[in-house]
């Protein structure tokens, strides 16, 4: 095995391909690729990665030159907790704000001041969230976690009052993305030909199931039966466990990874994983600039598609685990009375 020194990180090979690592302050981010070439890539990728989040909260040091001072102050890590105890425990909204302001900790800096937090921070955040594929009414929902917790913190008396942050969002701004065919399949060559053919499989499981990444993340063996050829979402955004039929792909794509014990994962990526290699995908196919374009866009595509083919709002609710029609409303056109329609639809092509 060789070993290649770079000025900030190391570059090595490893019996599993090229891994970039990189060390800063007590942190370390590492990457795995095929190539030396593409793991020096990744090593610039995680430079910008450390840079950006030792920056941010350098940006909220200097915003605290007005923050005010009557008040013990409270970091965002802190404030968080706080939330969590106080305003989102046993609630069904529990889960999603947990997820939502642990994203708001990790942007900032868990050390950083909340009160320090002022609307050109969060604005760029916001571009960071665009850039990374959120749609406008998700940015919106991680935004009020944010004034949540500042609510509480006020509250309670850590700090004196809350910023003043950026409107909502539109929701009209972003339209939906959906994956065309040929950039599907563009897409699943990239992944077979840089040795990834099981990300390959994840992209059909995802587009003909249209199941939230959290669901699939989290899928075991357990919850796939293929004599019945249906899956069980156990874990969900909304806490309400569904089953769905499987497609003749769906289940082409997830029957070599099913694993020998059924409580283990199906997938082996994480969400950064799997969105690493769905951003170079992208850019290989020339789509790097298309900020619409994310790992979400399977969920709107298979949507889509059975809205197309006159899949009914109830059945659609149904099969997505959506809990209102005004979240399926904007994919309807006619509609049908069985939710083996879905899987009629997706395979009609």
């Amino acid at each position: 095995m060789t070993t290649t020194i770079d000025t900030a990180g190391t570059v090595r090979q490893t019996a599993r391909g090229w891994v970039a690592d990189l060390k800063h302050r007590g942190q370390r981010l590492t990457a795995l690729r095929q190539t030396e070439t593409e793991a020096r890539q990744a090593l610039e990728a995680l430079r910008h990665r450390m840079q950006r989040k030792t920056a941010m909260p350098a940006r909220a040091e200097a915003a605290m030159a007005t923050a005010p001072a009557e008040c013990p102050g409270i970091t965002l890590q802190e404030a968080r907790r706080l939330s969590l105890r106080v305003r989102w425990a046993g609630t069904s909204y529990e889960r999603t704000a947990a997820i939502y302001s642990q994203a708001i900790v990790d942007w900032f800096g868990p050390a950083t001041q909340l009160a320090a937090i002022n609307a050109p921070l969060v604005e760029a955040w916001r571009q960071e969230l665009i850039r990374n594929g959120n749609q406008p009414a998700t940015i919106n929902k991680k935004c009020s976690a944010l004034r949540a917790m500042q609510s509480d913190a006020v509250l309670h008396g850590y700090i004196t009052a809350a910023p003043q942050l950026p409107r909502q969002m539109k929701l009209r701004n972003l339209k939906d993305r959906v994956l065309l065919d040929h950039e599907r399949d563009l897409m699943i060559q990239w992944f077979i030909g840089v040795g990834q053919p099981v990300a390959a499989d994840l992209l059909v499981f995802l587009l003909e199931t249209g199941c939230r990444w959290g669901e699939s993340e989290r899928l075991t063996g357990g919850d796939v039966d293929l004599q019945a050829c249906r899956v069980t979402f156990s874990q969900t955004k909304t806490n309400r466990p569904r089953s769905v039929p499987l497609t003749r792909r769906a289940v082409d794509a997830i029957s070599p990874h099913l694993p020998a014990v059924k409580g283990h994962r199906v997938w082996p990526y994480s969400y950064g994983q799997y969105q690493n290699l769905f951003a170079r995908a992208k850019g290989a196919i020339g789509l790097a600039e298309d900020s619409a374009l994310g790992i979400h866009t399977c969920r709107h595509t298979c949507a889509s598609r059975l809205a197309s083919r006159g899949v009914s709002q109830g059945m659609l609710m149904a099969w997505g685990g959506w809990r209102s029609l005004a979240a399926v409303q904007r994919y309807m056109h006619l509609g049908t009375d069985a939710l083996s329609a879905c899987v009629e639809a997706l395979e009609s092509d």
